[in-house]
C-alpha cells in the first residue's frame, strides 16, 4: 500500500511540475497574449540595461497562462485528500483544521475530535483509498469519494471541496 501511495504522490508531483512549467516542448500550451506594456524609463536617467528573461524587451508581447484545467484541480484534490488521511492519523485536530473551511470546522470540530479519540486511544490508523476520481459536481464544488479502512471496519466517505482565496477546503465530509 505504501508503494502505491508513493507512486501516486510522485506521479501527481511530476504532473503538477510539468503543468507549472507549461508542458513539454512538443505539447501545445494554452496561453493568452496580452497587450504589450509601454516601456518605462528609469527615474535616474541612467541608461537601461539589456532585457533579461525577467525583463522582456520593450514591445515584446506578454504571455500569461490560462486558468488551471479541471485535471489539475482533480490531481490536486486527489493528493490533498490522501494527505488528509495522513494528518488524521497523527490524531492532531489542529493540524486537521487546515483542511476545512472556517465555517465548516466551527460546525464539525467537536464531532471530529470525538470521532478521533478511539483511534488515538488504540493507535489505530485509517487507510484511505480513492474510489473514483475527483469530480466537479457543480461550478466551484468538487466531490472526492474514498473507502476508509481500519482494523475494526471501513467507511465510505464523501468529501466536498470548495475554493476559498485560492485554497481548496472541505465544506462537507461525511460517511455514506
Amino acid at each position: 500500500m505504501m508503494k502505491w501511495r508513493t507512486a501516486v504522490a510522485v506521479i501527481l508531483a511530476l504532473s503538477l511540475l510539468l503543468a507549472a512549467c507549461g508542458g513539454s516542448g512538443g505539447e501545445p500550451t494554452d496561453t493568452v497574449a496580452t497587450e504589450p506594456s509601454a516601456p518605462t524609463q528609469p527615474s535616474s536617467g541612467a541608461p537601461q540595461s539589456e532585457p533579461t528573461a525577467a525583463q522582456p524587451a520593450a514591445g515584446t508581447p506578454q504571455v500569461e497562462t490560462a486558468p488551471a484545467e479541471p485535471f489539475d484541480v482533480a490531481a490536486h484534490l486527489s493528493a490533498k485528500t490522501m494527505e488528509l488521511w495522513d494528518v488524521y492519523n497523527t490524531y492532531d485536530p489542529e493540524a486537521l483544521k487546515a483542511f476545512y473551511s472556517e465555517a465548516y470546522w466551527a460546525e464539525k470540530a467537536e464531532e471530529v475530535e470525538s470521532n478521533m479519540e478511539p483511534f488515538k486511544l488504540f493507535g489505530i490508523t485509517i487507510a484511505g483509498e480513492e474510489t473514483s476520481p475527483p469530480t466537479e459536481v457543480e461550478p466551484g464544488k468538487w466531490e472526492v469519494r474514498h473507502d476508509a479502512s481500519f482494523p475494526l471496519g471501513s467507511l465510505k466517505m464523501v468529501f466536498i471541496y470548495e475554493e476559498f482565496d485560492g485554497e481548496w477546503l472541505l465544506t462537507y465530509a461525511e460517511d455514506q
